[in-house]
C-alpha cells in the first residue's frame, strides 16, 4: 500500500471556515441586555460619581445591576427567571457590567 493512501485514513476532515462572525452568535437576550448596561454605565461611571470613579464599590455595582435587572425585565420576559425570583439573568447583568467598566478603565 502507498504511504499516500496511508495517511488519507488519518487525516481529520475538518468543517469548512466559518462564515458567520462571532459577534452575531450570541443569545437574544444579549442584545436586550447589554445596551442597557451600556446606558447604565455611562450615566453613573463619570469623575463626578464617588461611587463609581476611578473605582466603583461593591454597593455602587449592586445598585446598577438591580436597576439594570428592574429595567429589563419590565421590557422583556425570559425564562431564566423563576417565580421565586432566582434564576441567571441578574448574574449574567453582573457579569456584563463588571466587563463593561473593565473595559472602560482599559483593564480588559
Amino acid at each position: 500500500m502507498p504511504d499516500d493512501v496511508k495517511t488519507q485514513d488519518y487525516m481529520p476532515s475538518y468543517p469548512p471556515y466559518a462564515t458567520e462572525p462571532l459577534d452575531t452568535m450570541y443569545p437574544d437576550i444579549y442584545y436586550h441586555v447589554y445596551p442597557t448596561v451600556k446606558q447604565y454605565c455611562e450615566m453613573y461611571d463619570n469623575p463626578n460619581n464617588p461611587g463609581c470613579y476611578p473605582y466603583p464599590t461593591r454597593v455602587a455595582v449592586e445598585q446598577m445591576t438591580t436597576q439594570i435587572y428592574q429595567k429589563v425585565t419590565m421590557v422583556t420576559s425570559y425564562p431564566l427567571e423563576r417565580q421565586d425570583g432566582g434564576g441567571l439573568l441578574r448574574p449574567i447583568i453582573l457579569i456584563l457590567l463588571i466587563r463593561e467598566l473593565l473595559r472602560r478603565r482599559g483593564s480588559y
